[in-house]
């Protein structure tokens, strides 16, 4: 069980406003473990997570303590707009309960071939939504008043359970020859929403007259296989050179899939009408194709490297599409229409004995585009009236530069220090210009600064026969404040903007910074480290 609240500035002066996070979970399983011979083993089990997990200020919708507390509302003249009256109205129930059950099967069939194969069957139970909506209205007399809704409708939708049902079967061979490593497998997934969609598209809330009728109809299972396979052979005594293919699935989250599914929202909409995109749980699986080709070389007994060069070709991520009613409007829709593509090198370096030293180095150039690094850019884009048409654009995430050095020294009397040093280059962001300097910039045609980060650690006995040590760690040593966070739009810097008065209160917010350097000292008793 757990109990948190999540950090919010702007209450910095009335943090009893937030909201208060409860988890609760418990897992339980059985493992059974067989064997059916001097090299075949079957491997059982099955389990049960369970999770309920709800945010909110009070527990009962109609505690009178929403109403004395009133609205969240902030003064522009006092702390820069911090919220000094009412409290979240923010109420979000999760609960699942799921059921697991895994079986494998591995055996060394040959002297040169080990096969293993098995299957995974999961029923999720999943409810998620709005646990009852707190909403003020205000009268014609200009009063207002708190209104609690805890009747599920279209325009004010609340929690709702869905039961989507996984299945994967699988089979691998690791085949080892005298110059030749195989390792092959072909993985089957099976994923069935278990849930609903309007027959006509055209028509999704069956509420247009004098058009064909519309009805829910079952979403299709969704199936597939995915292929993979690794090659290593040694080049002389001291190298070897791996490849390796394969294809990867990967579903979004169901609270992706299934939020704002209630196509009943559509029933009055009309040319004018603005909704967020509606969500679509008869959706395919992200597909990546991955390949990777390595060189590995030991110069020397105690230092060698590898080159390593990777392509992934993304398809399938999720997006939006625009569709036309009968009566003209047009909606958007969660599906399958982002792509998107990765492509780098790694180089690796590593020196075992150096003395008491060992040096461990690492770069990776990087390139990640994509025409979206988030489904619902396309929707905000044209409901902008910008243009929405798919272009390759870096992802949010695209980091083209990322060196990692480790170092570990053990000294006399079992002294052990470490030390992990990581600098990256900045990742995209979107510039901002003033009006009259021309509009439509490039997403994320910008790049935030770089940054270095350090940390040290290090320990040592306090006597050769005691079973206790003293120990040291520092995180962040170089005090770094930034890391790849937010920038201003309108100078691509963290520290600064071109219009403070505008964006005082997010200079003044100190949790927008990297945490800052961190110094633990302690002693620890019962040896291990």
């Amino acid at each position: 069980y757990t109990e948190s609240r999540a950090m919010d500035w702007a209450f910095r002066l009335n943090p009893d406003g937030l909201t208060t996070r409860e988890r609760f979970s418990i897992a339980h399983g059985l493992d059974v473990n067989q064997s059916l011979g001097e090299a075949t083993f079957l491997d059982l089990s099955v389990r049960q997570n369970y999770v309920d997990y709800t945010d909110r200020v009070y527990d009962d919708i109609w505690d009178p303590r929403y109403d004395a507390a009133l609205y969240p509302d902030g003064v522009s003249y006092y702390e820069d707009g911090a919220i000094i009256q009412g409290v979240q109205f923010t109420r979000y129930v999760q609960e699942s309960d799921t059921w697991l059950f895994k079986s494998t099967l591995s055996s060394q069939v040959a002297q040169v071939h080990a096969v293993k194969m098995g299957v995974e069957a999961s029923r999720p139970r999943v409810k998620f939504g709005s646990s009852g909506i707190l909403n003020y209205t205000t009268s014609t007399t200009g009063s207002d008043t708190l209104q609690r809704i805890t009747e599920d409708s279209a325009e004010f939708p609340l929690a709702k359970t869905y039961e989507p049902v996984t299945f994967a079967a699988y089979v691998q061979d690791a085949a080892e020859f005298d110059d030749l490593t195989v390792r092959m497998g072909l993985r089957f997934e099976s994923f069935d929403a278990n849930a609903t969609v309007p027959s006509d598209l055209a028509n999704p809330a069956n509420s247009i007259e004098g058009v064909p009728e519309s009805h829910p109809v079952d979403t299709t299972v969704k199936t597939s296989l995915s292929p993979r396979l690794g090659l290593s052979f040694p080049i002389g005594d001291d190298a070897a050179l791996h490849a390796s293919y394969g294809h990867f699935r990967q579903f979004p989250a169901l609270g992706t899939m299934f939020n704002n599914v209630d196509f009943r929202r559509l029933a009055s909409f009309q040319a004018s009408s603005e909704v967020y995109a509606m969500g679509n749980p008869d959706i395919k699986p992200e597909t990546t194709v991955q390949y990777e080709v390595g060189y590995k070389k030991a110069v020397s007994y105690d230092f060698g490297f590898e080159v390593t060069t990777f392509y992934k070709d993304i398809r399938d991520l999720l997006g939006v599409e625009f569709l036309e009613m009968y009566n003209g409007a047009t909606y958007s829709r969660l599906t399958n229409v982002d792509f998107g593509n990765v492509f780098g090198v790694t180089v690796a370096l590593d020196h075992r004995a150096l003395g008491p030293l060992n040096v461990g180095l690492d770069y990776t150039w990087q390139r990640a585009t994509g025409n979206s690094s988030d489904p619902l850019e396309t929707a905000s884009r044209a409901a902008a009236g910008e243009d929405s048409r798919p272009r390759l654009v870096p992802f949010n995430w695209d980091q083209r530069h990322t060196l990692n050095l480790t170092g570990a020294y053990e000294g006399p009397g079992g002294l052990l220090l470490s030390t992990v040093v990581r600098w990256q280059s900045g990742q995209p962001y979107t510039p901002q210009i003033e009006a009259g300097y021309g509009t439509g910039l490039v997403v994320n045609s910008g790049r935030k600064p770089a940054s270095l980060t350090v940390d040290l650690r290090g320990e040592k006995p306090l006597a050769a026969t005691a079973n206790a040590s003293l120990f040291f760690r520092v995180f962040n040593l170089t005090d770094t404040r930034f890391v790849n966070g937010g920038v201003f739009a309108d100078t691509g810097s963290p520290y600064y903007s071109r219009f403070p008065d505008v964006d005082r209160v997010t200079l003044n917010n100190p949790t927008r910074y990297y945490a800052p350097r961190r110094i633990e000292i302690g002693v620890r008793l019962g040896g291990g480290r």
